[in-house]
């Protein structure tokens, strides 16, 4: 209610692509995990080769990616928009990179996996919408673009590297 009732300061300087990302992941996450759910063996078998539905990924590991990672990246764009916006940029750049394994996933499978419709129609909108308003707006840097690309680059092939890692090497 907050966000329709001050819609317009929102639109002005922007901040809607910061605050937005929050309620996105949230919706994501309980696609994942709650309802439809089945994420973790989703994850443990098609995605890391796993023949074991919870493992490497456990759903403690789950938590800290989904919580104390994804949470605490989102709420840090939207509090620090009004001062840089390379931490938004570099949420849109996890966004587009989850929307497109998800995405990616479905249509070479030609199914649904637990993500893939608020990875494409929530996610994938706000990255492209976000990207281009970041684009046109003269907020970001070439550096502070580069910045966002390889935090979200490194965050979204570093832990799956670790997961697989894990599950060869039984710890990490």
């Amino acid at each position: 209610m907050v966000a329709q009732a001050r819609r317009g300061e929102l639109r002005h300087d922007g901040a809607w692509l910061a605050v937005l990302a929050f309620p996105i992941l949230v919706s994501h996450q309980t696609e994942e995990w709650v309802r439809p759910g089945g994420f973790l063996p989703f994850c443990n078998h098609r995605v890391l080769g796993s023949d074991r539905p919870t493992w490497p990924l456990t759903e403690r590991v789950g938590f800290h990616v989904n919580v104390t990672i994804g949470w605490s990246t989102a709420l840090a764009g939207a509090a620090l928009w009004r001062r840089s916006a390379v931490p938004a940029a570099a949420v849109l750049g996890l966004e587009a990179g989850n929307a497109l394994m998800h995405t990616g996933m479905a249509v070479r499978e030609r199914g649904y996996n637990p993500g893939v419709a608020t990875g494409a129609l929530l996610m994938g909108v706000h990255a492209i919408a976000g990207g281009r308003w970041l684009a046109r707006s003269g907020r970001l840097s070439l550096g502070g673009a580069s910045t966002a690309v390889a935090t979200a680059a490194a965050l979204s092939a570093g832990l799956p590297a670790l997961m697989k890692r894990r599950l060869h090497h039984g710890h990490v």
